[in-house]
Parts: structure tokens; C-alpha cells; sequence
């Protein structure tokens, strides 16, 4: 019970064992910082380490792989959240010790309770390491599954960071300057994207390969009350805006919201980098043709301007995987940030 009371505060025992841990070795990993190895590894992959075979094999091993291979919302095909793989603990070598996102399991008999422990750049960068330590199986499953969506947010956000260092280098510095003037935001947006349309309080950015099309929508209404943000009003204003700016390949078609197949969601956050925002995900399809693909979009307040700004990022590849395209344009959105518009044009 005395674990149970303790655990429930998942996320803010999480954010203690950062700024902890950090404390404790922030000044060391200061000094090697310029040593530290580049971490290694695939994106959207999670390096298990467990002390034995049987925890993989075991309720331990089958709890992570439920949870982390969920499929992700809004894509065609099914595509876990986060692929899993794994190592014994006497087989972490130099090597595997790079790998950008670990996940830890220890059982000691000599505790009386769950601890969950975090790190970032430990044995290389970026790197975000996750241990669980627990006295039996069941109670590390309940440490685990009080904190999933806590540790999730910490590898999400790790997969971001990894993304911006390496697109930041190659933005567009055209393009970032006609969103500031235009909105007052900044976005790191890459070299190969380009302004397909532009108008006020509307901007679609495109990017296209033989066999690849990104879009990145920017667009803004004026904000009236908490109302605004109702999921059937931001649908309903996605389909009207997308209507009338982004029209299909064949004459009168046009990009509206799956509502079938792969209804969007719609759920508020407070992890966006706005302080409240409503995150959309879902499909888009194209009216009158046979496109169609994921989409993911924040909506949020700009008090400083009395509207309502939306940020989306979508991806057309056929017959491919699609998870990790999003989570490209996820990074590129979550990168946003407000400035003064009259700064980019001095």
C-alpha cells in the first residue's frame, strides 16, 4: 500500500528523479561532456536491458511489449508506438551502452519498494535512460504501469530532440522568416520545403520527393472562448480551411478529415511547448480521389494577438510506414515558439 500511495504521483516522481539525478552528476558529465560518444540506434527504438532471459520472456517482457507496442494513433496501417528490443545485462558492451533510448530492469529482493530512476546522456547524446528497480515482478509491472505514460513523454521527447539536431542545421532561413512576419512564430523548417500557398492567417508549406509529399499547414481565427477548441469545432474548421487551400489533383477535389475509417482525435495537453494546447490526430483523405494519410496538428491560444493558431504537419507516402515521417513533422512543430514579427523584417 505504501508503494501504491507513492507511485500514483507518476509524472511528478518522474520530474524529481530528473532534476535529482541531474544535480548529482550534472557537473561530472559537464566536464566529459565534449568526450561523450554520439548515441547509436534506430529511431523510434527502445534497447531493453534486463538481468535475464526470463524477465523478456516473462509478464515483465509481455507488459512492455503491450504497452509500447500499441499501434500508433492515426496511421493507416498499424505501427507500434515505439519498436522494443533486447539485451541481457551481462552483454552491455560499450557498444549497446550508446543507444539513444534505454529501458532498465532490475529486481532486488533487499528493497521494500518500487524506485524509478532517469538520466539523460549518460553514455552518450543524446541519450535517455529509464531504470526501474523493484523488489518482485508484480511490483515492478505496478511501478511500470503508473509511470508508462510518464516515461513515454521522456522518450517522445528525447526522439524530438534527436530530430531538431539534425534538421535545425538545415533550416530554411526564406521560409523561417515568412512565418515570423506572418504569425510572429518561429519554426525550424528544413531545406526542401517550400511556400505552396500564402495568404493571410494562412500558410502551406510542401515538400516533395518521387515517391514522398510532406505539408505543413500554419493558420489562425480569431479566439473567442474556450469553446473554440471543442473537437468538433476544430474538425469542422480544419475540413472548411483545408477546402478551400488545398485542393486534390483532380479537378473540384479537395482534403477534408477522415471520419470513418480513422476518426480524428482530439485531446488536450499541456505538453505542447504553449502552456495549453489541443492536439489533433487522425487521417486526411481527399474528396473526389483516393489520397489519403496522417495528419497531426496543435491547436493554441496567442493571447498576445486575441486568436487561435493551428500547426499541422501531414505526410502522403503510399504503401509505406509512416510512423517515424510524422514524427519527423512532429519535432518540426513542437520546435514553434512566438516572436516578434517586426524583428524578421529589420
Amino acid at each position: 500500500m505504501k508503494s501504491g500511495i507513492k507511485l500514483q504521483r507518476a509524472f511528478y516522481a518522474l520530474l524529481l528523479a530528473i532534476f535529482t539525478l541531474s544535480a548529482i552528476s550534472g557537473c561530472k558529465r559537464n566536464e566529459n561532456r565534449e568526450r561523450i560518444a554520439r548515441s547509436v540506434g534506430a529511431g523510434s527504438e527502445i534497447l531493453v536491458v534486463t538481468q535475464n532471459t526470463e524477465q523478456w520472456q516473462g509478464l515483465i517482457g509481455e507488459t512492455l511489449r503491450t504497452y509500447f507496442g500499441q499501434p500508433q494513433y492515426g496511421l493507416p496501417q498499424d505501427e507500434p508506438i515505439y519498436r522494443l528490443s533486447n539485451i541481457n545485462l551481462d552483454k552491455l558492451s560499450d557498444m549497446f551502452k550508446k543507444h539513444r533510448n534505454i529501458l532498465a530492469v532490475e529486481l532486488n529482493p533487499s528493497i521494500s519498494e518500487a524506485v524509478v530512476e532517469t538520466r539523460s546522456d549518460l553514455w552518450a547524446k543524446p541519450q535517455r535512460v529509464v531504470k526501474i528497480i523493484a523488489p518482485d515482478p508484480q511490483s515492478w509491472i505496478s511501478a511500470f504501469e503508473q509511470n508508462q505514460e510518464g516515461i513515454k513523454l521522456l522518450y517522445d521527447k528525447a526522439e524530438r530532440e534527436r530530430l531538431l539536431n539534425i534538421l535545425r542545421p538545415t533550416a530554411n532561413a526564406s521560409v523561417v522568416e515568412q512565418i515570423a512576419r506572418n504569425f510572429g512564430l518561429k519554426l525550424i523548417v528544413p531545406d526542401g520545403f517550400f511556400v505552396a500557398k500564402q495568404e493571410p492567417g494562412f500558410m502551406w508549406l510542401r515538400r516533395e520527393t518521387s515517391e514522398l509529399s510532406y505539408g505543413i499547414v500554419i493558420y489562425s481565427l480569431p479566439y473567442r472562448d474556450t469553446l473554440d477548441l471543442d473537437p468538433r469545432f476544430l474538425i469542422g474548421r480544419r475540413d472548411s480551411v483545408m477546402q478551400r487551400n488545398i485542393p486534390g489533383p483532380v479537378q473540384g477535389s479537395f482534403m477534408s478529415t477522415e471520419k470513418e475509417f480513422v476518426p480524428a482525435r482530439v485531446i488536450n495537453t499541456t505538453n505542447y511547448v504553449t502552456p495549453f494546447a489541443a492536439e489533433m490526430r487522425g487521417m486526411w483523405n481527399v474528396v473526389g480521389d483516393f489520397m489519403a494519410g496522417p495528419f497531426l496538428s496543435y491547436t493554441f491560444p496567442d493571447p498576445r494577438n486575441g486568436r487561435l493558431v493551428t500547426i499541422e504537419g501531414f505526410v502522403y507516402l503510399p504503401n509505406k510506414p509512416k510512423r517515424d515521417h510524422l514524427r519527423q513533422l512532429e519535432a518540426i512543430l513542437y520546435s514553434m515558439s512566438f516572436v516578434d514579427p517586426e524583428a524578421a523584417t529589420r
